[in-house]
């Protein structure tokens, strides 16, 4: 069955459902007309107060990373465990974390979160400003190697119990809500105040202070925790989609690129598309919206053309709901049901 994750968490709770009431997508609302609802989680009455977005939670159920012997903690999902895997690491060797180089700006009353796709940051000073703190980490007991220039791998014991926020939920928005908190993040809190300072004066950060460019003064922690045991995928996807996840601006995803390549695939994997808008940084509403909606089109008509059926899923900022669609229902005008509640909920 052809999947279509419709992942909208980087919009505001406010300004989707303004969309929405506004019958913006008009293509994705007379899909869902049709649809049928297979599975759906519990709305969250503080979108801010779950660390993982609706899309992770669902990706962490189809992948079983909540079977019972994983013993995860309740939001919390080790992406980089899993994109570990494609650099040779064993499931259960360490507590890992997806380290992010980003550009933090105090503003007048928030800390704002540059997208980190838009940093273009090269290999050879990624290095360079690894290489300037690895004595640092080295000294306190932390591994960290370069996954790609825009993502590190870090592990350490303390990274086992911390939960946080991937960082495409916190552009645009007061960034500071969204890191790790808690006693468990203290020693991450710690060293990023000691890297932060090593950075300062970089000569990778003076070389793009005098082009122009945003200062890399601070790393975005995700992904966090210990994989026990190696789940296997039931996903198949397309190589340019896969680099497309590495490079933009969403931790989870680019982890889940890492590790398809590395994980064991169920005996029946099905094709997997993921939609998103663009970042809140740059963003129109209307027009991410009606470019969301032509997507989905697109995506809808090649799954229902070469499958049966299609598995839609709808992930916002509090919740996600699984549908069904049958190219073989749209003769069934009984079925026929308001989008705008589904829609609505997530």
């Amino acid at each position: 069955m052809y999947n279509v994750l419709v992942d909208t968490s980087a919009l505001a709770p406010e300004a989707w459902l303004q969309a929405v009431r506004a019958r913006r997508m008009p293509l994705l609302r007379r899909a869902l007309r049709l649809a049928v609802v297979v599975a759906a989680d519990a709305p969250s009455a503080d979108a801010q107060a779950a660390w993982l977005s609706p899309a992770e939670r669902w990706m962490r159920r189809s992948l079983g990373l909540d079977a019972p012997e994983l013993a995860l903690p309740d939001q919390q999902a080790p992406w980089a465990a899993l994109a570990a895997l494609s650099v040779g690491a064993s499931p259960g060797d360490a507590a890992w974390g997806l380290a992010m180089p980003v550009h933090l700006q105090l503003g007048r009353d928030s800390l704002q979160l540059a997208d980190p796709a838009q940093l273009q940051l090269d290999p050879a000073h990624a290095q360079s400003l690894l290489d300037a703190v690895l004595p640092l980490l080295h000294e306190q007991q932390w591994q960290a190697r370069l996954l790609r220039p825009a993502c590190w791998l870090l592990a350490h014991p303390s990274l086992r119990e911390v939960r946080s926020a991937d960082p495409l939920r916190a552009i645009g928005r007061n960034a500071a809500s969204w890191m790790p908190g808690g006693d468990a993040a203290a020693p991450w809190r710690r060293l990023l105040t000691e890297i932060q300072m090593v950075w300062q004066d970089h000569p990778v950060n003076r070389q793009r202070h005098e082009l122009g460019l945003p200062e890399v003064n601070s790393l975005w922690l995700h992904g966090c925790g210990v994989l026990a045991l190696l789940p296997s995928s039931p996903f198949v996807c397309d190589p340019a989609q896969v680099q497309s996840w590495r490079d933009g601006s969403c931790a989870w995803l680019g982890a889940l690129g890492d590790a398809l390549a590395a994980l064991p695939r169920s005996r029946h994997p099905h094709p997997l598309r993921v939609l998103q808008p663009a970042p809140q940084a740059a963003l129109d509403v209307e027009s991410a919206c009606a470019e969301l909606d032509r997507r989905f089109d697109l995506e809808l008509r090649e799954a229902l053309q070469a499958h049966a059926a299609a598995r839609v899923v709808l992930a916002g900022a509090r919740s996600w709901v699984e549908l069904e669609l049958r190219g073989s229902r749209a003769w069934h005008f009984w079925r026929d049901r308001a989008a705008a509640p589904l829609l609505e909920r997530i």
